[in-house]
């Protein structure tokens, strides 16, 4: 009898712990902000969410926060979809502008950033970014003066980036 309880326990305790290896692989993992290239939208070492099932079945829009494979081996990081696939961006005067098919530019409405945020190239000069190639985006952080992101390192391929981050209700 008691044997069989064992047993029974064992392979409870088994599933449930393949169970949660499921979910945090496949569907939804914790992490913790790294810096203080998102502030004030995430603050250092702030915990998060990354839903990662939520890209399964959509592509990364303008505005979400992503968490993306970062530029040094192991590195992990998070930042804003600014840019799509297909769209060209320039940076001047502060901002960002997306750039039409007829070269006119737009300023590219930015809601989520606190007052006065300047945006600058890595030189600080005009930049004009080329076309975003297929299946890439162009992910930069809200606090563009302590952010490492796309205006240095180009365009990030979608299989690098490995889900939606939420942010804890708490």
């Amino acid at each position: 009898m008691f044997l069989r309880y064992i047993k029974r326990t064992f392979k409870l305790v088994g599933l449930v712990v393949l169970v949660l290896l499921f979910t945090r692989t496949i569907i939804i993992e914790p992490g913790a902000v790294n810096g203080r290239s998102m502030e004030t939208t995430f603050l250092d070492n702030e915990m998060f969410l990354v839903n990662k099932l939520a890209l399964f079945f959509r592509t990364p829009e303008r505005g979400d926060i992503v968490q993306a494979k970062g530029l040094d081996p192991g590195e992990v990081i998070i930042k804003r979809v600014i840019g799509l696939p297909g769209e060209e961006l320039a940076i001047h005067d502060n901002h960002i502008y997306l750039i039409g098919a007829d070269g006119s530019e737009t300023l590219l409405h930015e809601p989520y950033l606190d007052e006065g945020v300047i945006t600058l190239s890595v030189t600080g000069e005009p930049t004009r970014f080329t076309k975003i190639p297929d299946h890439a985006y162009f992910l930069v952080g809200d606090n563009r003066t302590m952010s490492v992101d796309s205006r240095a390192s180009g365009a990030f391929h979608r299989s690098d980036i490995y889900g939606l981050v939420m942010k804890l209700p708490f």
